[in-house]
C-alpha cells in the first residue's frame, strides 16, 4: 500500500492494534473532531470496563459512562441523616470531594417509606421532602446543607396527619413523639426505613 497522504484520503480499511494517544507534549491539547467537522458515529465495547471515563489532571476518574449507558460520577451519592434533638430541624451536611466552583446547582431527592403498626396492622406511608441550596457552594466551600420536613398518611384512607396544626414536621425525633400521641402505638426513630432517611444528590450545571 502507498503511503498516505496528508488528508489520509487514499487509506483503506486500515487495523490499527496499538493504543492511539496523544504525543507526551500533547495531553489534553488536541481534539478528535470540531463542531463543525464531526465524527458520525463512536462505536465502544460493552464488556466490563468498557464506556467513557473522564479524568482530571491528577488522573482522577470524575465521571464515567459505562457500557450500559449507565453514568457513574464524583459528584454525586447519597448521605443518612441523623435525626436532631427535638426542636432543631433535620439537617444533612455534605462535604463534596473537592472544590469545583460556585457556579454548580445541587438536585437533591429522598425515598418514600412505610411503616406498619397495631392490630390489626395500620401501614403510613412516611414522605421525606428534601430541601437543598439552588448553588453549591460559596467561592471558598466545598459542600452543601439539606434540610428535610416529613409527611405521614395513613395508607387505608390517604388520611394526613398533622405537627400541632401544620402539615409537616422538620424533626423526625418530634413527628415520632406526635405519632404516638395521635395513633396511641409506639413510634421511634428506628422504626422510620433507612432509605427514607437517605438524602440522594448529584451536582450539575444549571440550565
Amino acid at each position: 500500500m502507498a503511503d498516505a497522504n496528508d488528508s489520509l484520503s487514499n487509506l483503506v480499511d486500515t487495523e490499527i492494534n496499538k493504543t492511539l494517544r496523544p504525543g507526551s507534549a500533547y495531553d489534553a491539547g488536541i481534539d478528535l473532531g470540531t463542531s463543525s467537522r464531526r465524527w458520525r458515529r463512536l462505536y465502544l465495547g460493552k464488556d466490563s470496563g468498557d464506556g467513557i471515563i473522564l479524568h482530571d489532571t491528577n488522573s482522577n476518574t470524575l465521571w464515567e459512562l459505562d457500557y450500559r449507558g449507565i453514568t457513574r460520577s464524583e459528584f454525586e451519592g447519597t448521605a443518612t441523616l441523623t435525626p436532631a434533638a427535638p426542636d432543631n430541624p433535620d439537617v444533612v451536611q455534605v462535604t463534596l470531594p473537592r472544590y469545583i466552583g460556585s457556579d454548580f446547582v445541587v438536585l437533591v431527592c429522598g425515598a418514600m417509606g412505610s411503616v406498619t403498626k397495631g392490630d390489626p396492622a395500620v401501614t403510613y406511608d412516611v414522605y421525606p421532602y428534601w430541601h437543598g441550596p439552588i448553588y453549591v457552594c460559596s467561592p471558598v466551600s466545598s459542600g452543601f446543607q439539606a434540610h428535610v420536613t416529613w409527611d405521614v398518611f395513613r395508607r387505608t384512607d390517604n388520611f394526613a396527619f398533622t405537627a400541632n396544626g401544620h402539615i409537616r414536621w422538620n424533626n423526625l425525633r418530634q413527628f415520632c413523639e406526635d405519632m404516638e400521641t395521635q395513633t396511641g402505638e409506639e413510634w421511634d426513630v428506628d422504626d422510620i426505613p433507612t432509605g427514607t432517611k437517605t438524602l440522594y444528590w448529584v451536582v450539575r450545571w444549571p440550565l
